[in-house]
């Protein structure tokens, strides 16, 4: 009984955590009429069109290749300056490596919206505002901590003999890291990889900040095109919503597995 209860609670919960996201591709193929009239049936006529006339109007073409390009290089700096981040803070010794560990984590603690300011100020400064970098280097860097933080917990969880060995034979410390200690740690680093490719996706407040060209844009604010002042088109809306999210969703079933055994390696830590 107590075996049913817990398989109970679990498909429950699945239902309601996952019920949101195929309620939206439902809609997505329906008409603003059907949306209002039956909110939980079927379509009575699968809609394909909406999904064609979203990307068009939308400019989705443009905003996802934007989107994949700072998306892919902000991931590809965290996760690399993490990895080596965390090898130095795991493996190292060196002066200050507690307490240079510990600013970095105040980053855990920062909203977004508390360095927005100062972040728009340094990124004029430095010429960067409307460009991608003005939303690859701070998406990178917010995500630094956390994704150093776990990688370092994983590094903590591998026994150092092959890197010990290798160290005998000869090698040097960036032998060590980049052939012996990446390759053990690559479950890890893929965790991350998903992770962070899902805040970075989604993120919105940076891209709404720094970025003023409606060519340079990401998805997220792109989607804003689609909400009018007084009137607004939901099946376009939702057909965005699902041209914008199911790819993400896409790679987090994909990888699942290796998400799931990341973050419990660095848990047993």
């Amino acid at each position: 009984a107590g075996e049913w209860l817990q398989l109970a609670i679990g498909g429950a919960l699945v239902v309601a955590m996952f019920y949101p996201t195929v309620w939206m591709v439902v809609s997505a193929f329906k008409s603003n009429r059907e949306i209002f009239r039956t909110p939980f049936g079927l379509p009575a006529v699968w809609r394909w069109e909406n999904f064609i006339e979203a990307w068009n109007v939308g400019g989705l073409g443009q905003l996802y290749l934007n989107s994949l390009l700072v998306t892919f290089v902000a991931v590809t700096l965290c996760v690399g300056f993490a990895t080596a981040a965390a090898f130095g803070f795991s493996r190292l010794e060196f002066p200050g490596r507690r307490v240079y560990y510990r600013i970095l984590l105040i980053g855990l603690l920062l909203p977004p919206p508390t360095v927005a300011i100062p972040l728009f100020t340094e990124l004029k400064a430095l010429g960067l505002l409307n460009t991608p970098w003005a939303l690859i280097l701070p998406g990178a860097a917010w995500s630094l901590s956390l994704t150093v933080f776990l990688m370092r917990a994983y590094f903590n969880s591998v026994r150092p003999e092959m890197e010990e060995a290798a160290k005998i034979d000869g090698a040097n410390t960036w032998q060590i890291f980049w052939r012996v200690s990446v390759p053990m740690v690559w479950p890890a680093m893929l965790t991350m990889i998903v992770l962070n490719t899902i805040n970075i996706w989604n993120e919105l407040l940076f891209a709404l900040l720094f970025i003023v060209d409606e060519d340079k844009r990401t998805l997220p604010v792109g989607l804003i095109r689609f909400y009018g002042y007084h009137s607004t088109d939901y099946a376009l809306v939702f057909a965005a919503l699902t041209i914008t999210t199911v790819p993400v969703l896409l790679l987090y079933f994909f990888l699942q597995k290796h998400v799931i055994a990341g973050l419990t390696a660095t848990a047993m830590d």
